[in-house]
């Protein structure tokens, strides 16, 4: 089986699902949201990590790499992303590790036996195993095969996904999970096309088809509707209103959780050559989030506003 492409692998998470959990980061993402807090796992391919603050300007990544992509310039070195091939070369020779690989490939086998570390901490809690990304559901086969692993020895599961991809990914993985958190990042088709850089027309059908799967189905999956909000950008009042119509009419949503727009993630795209949309932008308030969560509660909704 070809091998997982991950992006980090974080253990004691507490925000993923219920107990202390080990989240396992899959790299690649159909969707390109321009407030993602992981722009290092939206590509499918592996990357290079600039962190500038551990650069001691010895020049051995220029002079290793076979295209000229780096240059040294006052403020440190510059990466030409146009010009670089990945070749690895400038990483290899970083000994202070200023340069990394953000994108590490695992067998099934590897990753499961990175998630039993932490076993009596997911008993004593209720924890477990979550992958997330980028989309886990994208690299289906690796996906639903450590699932796999996880479940035939007791291990507790979740996933993360956007849901942009064709329902047989999330119909294969679904059977093996105890905990689904599927992401609405836009309700209106034409927002959506220009926040996340897709329609979401599919993303809400496979949302519709899993639930009518859960009805249908023995296993009963905690299903978690979450919903990134950007007020005035992915979301307005009228939006949410919409949203909470369509969510009401779903049997089996276990909670609907609002995450208020946070800029955590605005250094990671300064360590890959990124612009960043929202730079400079403030964290949003719990404050400023009540009033789409009442207009969700108003639909008798199970809706939180979840903070970082």
């Amino acid at each position: 089986m070809k091998k997982a492409l991950i992006f980090d692998i974080q253990r004691f998470s507490l925000h993923d699902g219920p107990g202390i959990r080990t989240l396992i980061f899959f790299k690649g993402c159909s969707l390109n949201c321009q407030w993602c807090a992981n722009p290092e796992g939206i590509s499918f391919d592996r990357e290079i990590r600039q962190n500038s603050l551990r650069c001691t300007g010895c020049g051995k990544c220029q002079q290793s790499c076979p295209e000229g992509a780096i240059s040294a310039e006052p403020d440190g070195i510059k990466i030409d992303r146009s010009k670089c091939r990945r070749c690895g070369a400038c990483v290899s020779n970083c000994g202070p590790k200023a340069l990394s690989w953000w994108g590490e490939e695992y067998t099934t086998e590897e990753l499961y036996k990175i998630a039993c570390r932490d076993k009596a901490f997911y008993k004593s809690s209720g924890g477990g195993v979550t992958l997330g990304g980028g989309d886990p559901m994208l690299q289906n086969e690796q996906a639903v095969a450590l699932l796999e692993l996880c479940k035939e020895n007791g291990l507790n599961t979740a996933i993360e996904t956007a849901g942009n991809y064709p329902w047989k990914y999330l119909e294969k993985a679904a059977p093996l999970c105890d905990t689904i958190h599927f992401d609405v990042k836009g309700f209106s088709p034409a927002t959506c096309q220009g926040c996340i850089g897709a329609d979401n027309t599919r993303i809400l059908d496979n949302l519709k088809k899993l639930d009518s799967w859960i009805s249908s189905s023995e296993q009963k999956p905690a299903l978690v509707v979450r919903i990134p909000l950007m007020p005035g950008y992915n979301f307005n009042l009228k939006d949410i209103d919409e949203l909470g119509e369509f969510l009401a009419g779903l049997e089996n949503i276990t909670a609907v959780e609002l995450l208020p727009f946070h800029n955590l993630g605005e250094g990671k795209y300064r360590q890959l050559g990124k612009p960043y949309r929202f730079e400079g932008s403030n964290n949003l308030k719990k404050e400023a989030a009540m009033q789409y969560l009442d207009a969700l509660t108003a639909k008798g909704l199970p809706a939180t506003i979840t903070t970082m």
